[in-house]
């Protein structure tokens, strides 16, 4: 804006201050003495004398403001040097505030200290505009101030709005130039936070784990590894040989109960609380996540609640005057025309006579309909020319650029194509280009030359250039990349319709381990019964299961759970600082949009006061007004109206510095054409802005979304892996009781021998003998054993015996080893043992207490080693067989004494 002729600075000696130092005569007329000798051309010793005032006169506002005039003045000149001017534009500030702060009432110190927040803006590039309108607010807002006469307070005040009016088009003009960086800033500010925050996570994980790791092998490296290996392996080999598919569906059916008792037994009052948490949760959410404020922690199963939560609470809404700004996005027709389209360099000479052609055949709506033809392409006559052609492209690919982040907006258009139009009518009509709608369609563009088209990709480039968009577009195209990488996928759990169970899904069985997620959390459709057939189980779900080691502690993830809640929190914290900026910039936009529409109106408005006496001009031929008198009778009108003030001082402006009808004017173009490109561009920002708020949001909402997965599937794998190697264990011992029995039960071949040659000879002979006389021998009852003093357990266990065939079958044993044997099923009575039978059954029963007592020892020895090296049980066997001595008794009754042994186990 050009400088104001009617600066109006009051005189120094102006007004009487009301400070104590200011009252005597003679420091009125000291400065008047001073002031004498500068406008005598003295400046310097003007200087001096105001200095000498001030020696005496500390607190005398009238000799400060004095001494800020001097300072002024002195900038001025070209003799003085640049750090010069610098300096005496500060101490030009200090000495007018001061005299403000001595005199807050003096309008006339209140313009004074203006002017030189004002110079001092101009020479020095951080200080800036923004002092100078909060000293015009200041000052305006004095009721009753202190100067000479009304009307001069009315110019004063004029010329005080009129400073704040030119200071505010400085700043945006200025802020408009930084805001890309600005936006760039705060861009890669977020991209920092984020790759932080990530790494974070990443290493806390495994600090966690490899420091989890190191404990337990500073205690015995061997040892954990031997115990890892050995429950891996036993659990592996129980999956794979020792259940049935319905064991294994049952596995990964948890009740809560258990999972109690589970949680109790290791002492883990965190991790119920936490579970109980997540039950409770998922009681009302029917969802495993939620998110929470990153302000306050509250919590919420809904991200719109979320998002809608610190909008109203911690970060603020705009106000209806500020929404009503909000400019419209341009797409749908818009799209239409970039897509779907044909674009490339048009013939002009050839279009504007085809355009003419039509014109002159035109007929009611027949013709309309014809002239449309023109404007859909069918008969556009196309050239080639490839720089045309490459320019054209370019142009398409910004405003696709443009349509694909709903950038392109209604002032972006009426800007693009009046820029069109006012190059296309230097050579086609304006009327022709109109009456086919050339001005409507952003293919006129098809129309231009290479210098020309050129100029529109730079308006475009611009655009997007001051709006920061280009670095926001990057910005985006990496969230897209890492979205794609981070696709949100789950073990799939839920909850039983009465919460008494949560279960796995079952097709984790045959490999699908992760599925979509969805954050469901209690039982559905796709958590119904699946069929599988046992060769389709996969080994995945144990290596699943197994992964991070087969001891899962409970507390290292309850941490990693805190922590990652704990830095995710922090995370949205960071991301909020930057939405709240964000924030305040749309604010600030906004309200300079609504301050700017209200400046275009009043242009607006005097323009057409200036088109309406042209009319008149033309229409009635009689004298004209001239603009200045007719913009001067309606500054008299709206001087007392409702915001007379503000179109009044435009005006005031606007006939400052310009008095003929042609000036006045162009000066009004002027003005309408520079807040047009504000607007636009002011658009362009809130668009941007309100994309990286978007951006933003969407930020905050993933990292403090949460999902109660995260820390139940470890908290169930442990359950899980603990009750397989339970079972696997069992299982184990079962198995190892029965290969102890089977072992026990087989006759050492060598030990056979020996005792057939001591009275079991004729053993062989009972090959030949009846099948009926096997049977009878078979039937006999242990009567025998009570006849020679046996006790009534072995009578009991006897008559239980089942002697294995060929080491296990179902054929009974020789009947000449254990001789004639006589059933009671008809109540007989049984022959009694021969006294040295009985000898040889007390000797039986001695060595029989004797080997209960080495095979309870030799149990405890085999489970321990089972458990430590996996030693088999047949070894385990053997070494007891070994410590007794098999040949102090008749081996025909260790048959049947063993028989009654293993009955008893």
């Amino acid at each position: 804006m050009s400088s104001m002729k009617r600066n109006a600075t009051p005189s120094p000696s102006q007004p009487p201050p009301s400070d104590v130092d200011d009252q005597s005569p003679n420091i009125t007329e000291e400065v008047d003495h001073a002031m004498n000798e500068f406008y005598n051309g003295n400046p310097t010793k003007a200087l001096s004398l105001v200095k000498d005032i001030l020696s005496r006169h500390p607190n005398s506002a009238l000799a400060h403001n004095t001494l800020s005039y001097l300072l002024d003045k002195s900038l001025d000149s070209t003799a003085t040097p640049d750090h010069k001017k610098l300096k005496n534009a500060k101490s030009s500030v200090n000495s007018s505030k001061r005299a403000v702060e001595l005199c807050p009432i003096s309008l006339s110190f209140w313009y004074s200290y203006v002017i030189a927040l004002v110079k001092l803006a101009y020479n020095d590039n951080n200080a800036g505009f923004e002092a100078v309108i909060q000293a015009c607010d200041t000052s305006l807002s004095i009721e009753n101030p202190i100067v000479h006469g009304e009307d001069e307070i009315d110019l004063i005040r004029k010329n005080l709005r009129l400073f704040k009016l030119r200071s505010v088009y400085l700043i945006d003009t200025k802020y408009l130039g930084s805001i890309t960086n600005e936006i760039q800033e705060l861009q890669d500010r977020k991209e920092e936070i984020e790759l932080r925050a990530v790494s974070a996570r990443k290493n806390f994980k495994t600090q966690e784990l490899a420091s989890s790791d190191n404990k337990r092998k500073l205690k015995n490296v061997k040892k954990v590894a031997a115990d890892v290996d050995t429950v891996a392996t036993r659990v592996k080999a129980y999956w794979n040989h020792g259940m049935s598919m319905d064991q294994k569906k049952d596995l990964l059916r948890i009740g809560i109960e258990d999972l109690k008792l589970h949680f109790a037994k290791n002492n883990s009052p965190a991790a119920m609380a936490v579970f109980m948490q997540a039950v409770e949760y998922v009681k009302v959410a029917k969802n495993w996540k939620f998110w929470t404020c990153c302000c306050c922690s509250e919590r919420f199963f809904d991200v719109e609640l979320n998002r809608e939560h610190i909008k109203s609470v911690h970060l603020g809404t705009f106000s209806d005057e500020s929404q009503s700004v909000m400019p419209e996005i341009e797409f749908d027709s818009v799209h239409d025309t970039v897509e779907s389209r044909k674009w490339g360099p048009v013939d002009v000479i050839a279009a504007k006579k085809m355009m003419e052609d039509l014109s002159r055949n035109r007929r009611g709506d027949e013709g309309l309909n014809e002239s449309t033809v023109f404007m859909n392409q069918k008969e556009w006559p196309y050239c080639k020319d490839s720089r045309r052609d490459k320019v054209i492209n370019e142009i398409r690919a910004r405003l696709r650029l443009f349509l694909r982040v709903r950038f392109f907006v209604s002032s972006h258009l009426l800007v693009f194509m009046d820029l069109i139009m006012e190059m296309l009518k230097k050579r086609i009509p304006e009327q022709l280009l109109k009456e086919h709608w050339m001005n409507r369609t952003l293919l006129s563009a098809c129309f231009l030359d290479i210098s020309e088209l050129n100029r529109v990709l730079k308006f475009l480039d611009d655009l997007a250039h001051i709006c920061g968009l280009y670095g926001l577009c990057s910005s985006l195209a990496k969230d897209k990349i890492r979205g794609e990488f981070r696709v949100a996928y789950h073990e799939k759990i839920v909850f039983n319709e009465d919460f008494s169970c949560v279960v796995f899904d079952k097709r984790m069985l045959h490999g699908e381990l992760l599925v979509p997620n969805d954050g469901a959390a209690v039982t559905s459709s796709a958590n119904a019964e699946i069929v599988l057939n046992d060769d389709e189980c996969k080994d995945a779900i144990m290596d699943w299961l197994l992964k991070g080691g087969t001891n899962i502690n409970i507390g290292e993830q309850l941490k990693q759970w805190a922590n990652l809640r704990e830095t995710s929190r922090s995370q949205g914290k960071d991301f909020f600082k930057i939405y709240e900026a964000e924030f305040h910039r749309m604010q600030n936009i906004l309200e300079k949009k609504i301050l700017y529409l209200r400046y275009i109106k009043v242009f607006q408005n005097l323009d057409s006061i200036c088109v309406e006496e042209d009319k008149r001009r033309e229409e009635f031929g009689r004298k004209p007004l001239s603009y200045e008198s007719l913009l001067s009778e309606r500054e008299r009108q709206t001087k007392n109206t409702y915001d007379g003030n503000f179109e009044s001082d435009i005006i005031w402006y606007i006939l400052e510095e310009n008095h003929e009808d042609n000036e006045i004017k162009l000066e009004i173009k002027r003005h309408i054409s520079e807040i047009n490109e504000k607007l636009y561009k002011f658009d362009g920002i809130i668009r941007t802005t309100t994309i990286a708020m978007q951006q933003t949001g969407k930020k905050i909402e993933a990292v403090t979304a949460y999902d109660y997965r995260s820390i139940m599937v470890p908290l169930l794998k442990s359950f899980i892996l603990e009750r397989l190697d339970e079972l696997a264990k069992k299982d184990a011992e079962e198995k190892s009781k029965a290969a102890a029995k089977a072992l026990l039960s087989e006759p050492d071949l060598d030990d056979k021998k020996n005792t057939t040659d001591k009275g079991c000879g004729d053993a062989r002979q009972g090959k030949g003998k009846s099948k009926e006389k096997m049977k009878k021998k078979n039937k006999r009852k242990p009567k025998e054993l009570q006849a020679t003093g046996g006790s009534k357990e072995h009578q009991e266990n006897v008559e239980q015996i089942s002697f294995p065939a060929e080491h296990g079958g179902d054929n009974p044993p020789n009947p000449e080893i254990f001789g004639p044997v006589i059933t009671d099923e008809l109540g007989q009575d049984k022959p009694k043992l021969m006294p040295e039978e009985e000898k040889e059954q007390r000797t039986l029963e001695e060595h029989l207490e004797d080997q209960r007592h080495v095979e309870n020892e030799a149990k405890q020895e085999r489970l321990a080693e089972l458990n430590k090296a996996g030693s088999s049980a047949g070894n385990m066997e053997k070494k007891c067989l070994r410590r007794i001595n098999f040949d102090d008794f008749n081996w025909k009754y260790f048959y049947q004494a063993q028989g009654v042994k293993l009955d008893e186990k």
